[in-house]
Order: C-alpha cells, then sequence, then structure tokens
C-alpha cells in the first residue's frame, strides 16, 4: 500500500504553451511502483488554465473544488465539484477556471 498527502508531493508548474496559473502533482506514478494509471492533482487559479492539447491516451478527471470551462472536441461544458469527466484519447480539450476559487481537480491517466 502507497498512502501520501497531497501537501508531501512537489507542487510543479505546468510550462506547456497555453497553460496559464496552472499546478500539478504526481500523487501516484511509475516512480511510486504503479503499474498501469498515473493519479495527478492540478490546481488552476481563477483566470488560469490547462493548455488545450490532445493525446493518445484517455484521462478520468474528477472535479474536487471550484467550477471550470471544460473543452473537449468543440464541445464546451461548465462543471462543478464532485463531477467526473471522461476525455477520449486523440481528443482537443482543456480546462479554464472562470471562477473565484481555485479549481482542483484529479487527473488518471494510463502510464505510458
Amino acid at each position: 500500500m502507497i498512502v501520501k498527502a497531497v501537501q508531501d508531493v512537489a507542487e510543479i508548474a505546468v510550462t506547456e504553451a497555453g497553460a496559464r496559473g496552472t499546478t500539478i502533482r504526481w500523487l501516484l506514478n511509475r516512480s511510486d511502483g504503479v503499474p498501469t494509471f498515473a493519479m495527478r492533482y492540478f490546481v488552476v487559479k481563477p483566470g488560469g488554465s490547462t493548455p488545450r492539447h490532445a493525446h493518445s491516451w484517455e484521462h478520468e478527471i474528477f472535479i474536487i473544488k471550484g467550477t471550470c470551462t471544460a473543452f473537449c472536441e468543440g464541445e464546451t461544458r461548465h462543471v462543478s465539484p464532485d463531477h467526473a469527466i471522461y476525455i477520449e484519447p486523440e481528443a482537443i480539450h482543456n480546462f479554464v477556471n472562470e471562477g473565484t476559487d481555485d479549481l482542483v481537480f484529479l487527473c488518471m491517466i494510463p502510464i505510458q
């Protein structure tokens, strides 16, 4: 069993083009000996966003705090806490925090 506190994991700024006010913490990943999925913890500051991008793997996302505008393949949805989002492989997507509180979400991806 692996148990970690969020605050004990390094917070890293997301620096990809199009990212603003976003950090990531890799809670569980290959370096922990996890074989299949990585769990990531994102914080997006008010007015911030993740980069608009696509890749060959799926993600499962769970909104913990704040609200966001989720964009995926031309569709935009407003999403609030306690909601899950599935993003298909190769889908162009991003998340924008248009609220006044931090947007906090978990994102699980297959280990590459």
